[in-house]
């Protein structure tokens, strides 16, 4: 028993120094201070806390799954790197390379932590399940916001436009007018200070 406990700490251990690369994965939103991008980890911390904060706008729905949900539902970029939204050549291949990933970074948990990590990734990958789509919805929201944040200077670096947001988006908000009211807000408010 005292073996188990030990290899099933040093593995704990092993993987949380591995997702420590996490922070360092890059992304194409700004920070607010300008200087630089957001992290991963940045990313999914801020997603988290939308969930957190709006959770008595969602009842009925399992906020502990949800937080996990957002905890990990980009961990795979450590290996496969972040994919920008609007880059038409790396999104043909993200879903092969994250999936692989998926499987090279869980297996180095415990077998049920990997089990539950992959069922969790699968599960946001799928979204069909209601939690899915929401922690999806906030995910394709957050960066909306990190622009309002940022004076849309990743949006301008890129010459992205309304439609262009509006058309990859705006599907993921629609299963639930309250996340769609909140899409719909962020979109208007940097519309309103022609941040795109």
């Amino acid at each position: 028993l005292l073996d188990y406990m030990e290899e099933r700490i040093h593995k704990i251990l092993s993987f949380l120094q591995e997702i420590e690369k996490y922070k360092t994965v890059e992304r194409k939103m700004y920070s607010s201070n300008l200087k630089r991008t957001e992290s991963d980890a940045e990313h999914s911390w801020h997603v988290a806390m939308f969930l957190f904060l709006f959770e008595k706008e969602l009842p009925n729905l399992d906020m502990n799954k949800m937080l996990k949900l957002a905890l990990m539902h980009d961990l795979v970029e450590i290996y496969a790197g972040d994919t920008f939204a609007f880059d038409k050549k790396n999104q043909a291949t993200k879903k092969e390379r994250e999936f692989e990933s998926s499987k090279k970074l869980f297996s180095q948990l415990p077998e049920d932590l990997n089990n539950e990590f992959t069922d969790l990734f699968n599960e946001y990958e799928d979204v069909k399940t209601s939690e899915a789509k929401i922690v999806k919805s906030f995910d394709k929201i957050q960066p909306i916001l990190q622009n309002l944040c940022s004076e849309g200077k990743s949006w301008k670096e890129h010459g992205i436009t309304f439609s262009d947001i509006n058309d990859y988006k705006r599907k993921h908000m629609e299963h639930n007018n309250f996340i769609l009211e909140i899409y719909e807000k962020l979109l208007n408010d940097a519309k309103k200070r022609k941040l795109i």
